[in-house]
């Protein structure tokens, strides 16, 4: 019986959203903060001839026109007649989590911070969600120095009070050890001893012969000795020759006291200041005034030498990437604004007292609600940037807090702490409350939380016991 073969064509309807040259470029200098930007905006001036600065007003130039409001993008590619004439750098789309698809052309000096290096070697260790989750907040919790200041108990509170992470010191120290895994070693230290100490255990000092990790030993035995610079004494301590004593002072002076300051952008601004991206003033009627701080940024425009070349290739690829490159600038400023816009009419009750306990709950999903973006552009935007007010200077992430449960209405953790102070603050001092009573009293005021939960927050606030209130 012969065989019959049979063609059938099957027509699938797919969508696939692309991100734009531009929205790339947008995405990572919204990123950036002021300082950043700054850099970044040299950066291009130096590497393309036909963009120029100048410094007459920018706020007319910079104001997103209705149509940039409507698209938040101006694609350069329409410029184009056929996209074989289209600059390999535009064609060039971001990956899949949209962050990644910037050409060499476009990075210009953009370095990982301190905490992505160490995020990513995380990545190399198989964590379970929990894990990590106390890794990700210790390291958040490193000084620039990528020193632990923070005692263990109190990131073991901080994790189950604003993250929901129930978690033990015990905990907290076993996934710190890993920490010091990583490198450069000695980061996670919480002490200066500690952290040479670690980065002596990790190179396996035998320093003397004859002595397997004598230096080890004095970090270990001798601190207090080396930190008076006692070096006599801790030779005669271990029987050692001046030359020994000489040889281990030495080794001392080639471990790093500052491991952090090694690592991506805390090693080359390690003595940076804070300055504000956003400056928030309130006048005596409560009207409420939003600046951004532009500083010293140049305005930026094509140069008229390269409209009158711009049939020649090279220039016309020049003149679009400046142009991408303004456009990108302007839509960083629109989405700023915006964003901090809807903060303010989230938190307007703090901006009018300045009053920390006004602060409302507040997530990044109800401000990307308000201003229609996306939730990782909002996350961008708040990640690294802060605003002056007249009550301080405040990172933008500052203004978002978490939501314990109520019965009626949600009500930020510094409510829920105001609360317990004023109970305690008005218990009878000859008769102190038991945790399990202020639980009993905080779930009618609409505060649904345990005994244990009380516990924990009155240990961080610093509250002793009732036995211990007891006058």
């Amino acid at each position: 019986m012969p065989l019959s073969l049979v063609q059938q064509q099957k027509l699938t309807q797919e969508q696939i959203q692309l991100q734009s040259a531009m929205q790339v470029l947008a995405a990572k200098l919204t990123e950036l903060p002021i300082e950043g930007l700054r850099d970044r905006v040299a950066n291009e001036l130096a590497e393309n001839p036909y963009l120029e600065a100048g410094h007459e007003e920018k706020n007319e130039e910079y104001a997103p026109s209705q149509e940039e409001e409507a698209h938040s993008e101006y694609d350069v590619r329409q410029d184009y007649s056929s996209e074989d004439d289209i600059p390999d750098y535009l064609l060039r789309q971001s990956s899949e989590n949209g962050e990644e698809a910037e050409g060499a052309n476009m990075e210009s000096g953009d370095s990982q911070s301190f905490y992505d290096q160490l995020m990513e070697q995380a990545g190399e260790y198989d964590l379970t969600p929990h894990d990590r989750q106390i890794l990700e907040y210790i390291i958040g919790s490193l000084d620039d120095n990528g020193l632990l200041g923070k005692p263990l108990f109190q990131i073991a509170d901080e994790l189950s009070i604003y993250h929901y992470c129930d978690t033990t010191v015990e905990e907290v120290e076993r996934v710190l050890r890993i920490l010091w895994q990583f490198d450069p070693a000695g980061v996670g230290a919480r002490s200066l001893q500690e952290c040479l100490i670690i980065q002596c255990k990790r190179k396996g000092h035998r320093d003397i012969p004859g002595h397997t990790s004598m230096l080890l030993k004095v970090l270990e035995q001798n601190w207090d000795d080396i930190t008076h610079n006692r070096w006599e004494l801790i030779g005669r301590k271990h029987n050692l020759s001046e030359q020994q004593t000489a040889m281990l002072r030495g080794e001392i002076r080639k471990l790093n006291p500052r491991p952090g300051s090694s690592m991506g952008e805390k090693a080359d601004t390690p003595e940076t200041h804070i300055v504000p991206d956003v400056i928030v003033t309130v006048d005596q009627d409560g009207h409420i005034d939003l600046t951004l701080n532009d500083g010293d940024m140049p305005t930026l425009s094509i140069s008229e030498d390269a409209m009158e070349m711009i049939d020649e290739s090279f220039v016309r690829d020049y003149v679009n990437r400046g142009r991408l490159f303004i456009g990108a600038i302007m839509q960083r400023r629109h989405t700023i604004m915006r964003t901090m816009q809807a903060i303010i009419r989230l938190q307007r009750q703090y901006f009018l007292s300045g009053e920390e306990n006004s602060l409302r709950p507040m997530r990044l999903e109800d401000v990307a609600e308000i201003t229609h973006q996306d939730l990782s552009t909002v996350s961008r935007v708040c990640n690294s940037k802060y605003v002056e007010t007249p009550y301080g200077t405040h990172p933008l992430k500052w203004f978002f807090s978490t939501a314990a449960k109520a019965t009626e209405q949600d009500a930020s953790v510094r409510k829920l702490y105001q609360a317990l102070k004023d109970i305690v603050h008005d218990e009878d001092k000859s008769r102190p409350l038991a945790d399990d009573t202020i639980a009993d009293m905080l779930r009618q005021q609409g505060f649904n939380v345990a005994r244990r939960t009380v516990a924990k927050y009155r240990e961080h606030l610093g509250i002793p016991t009732s036995r211990m209130r007891r006058q």
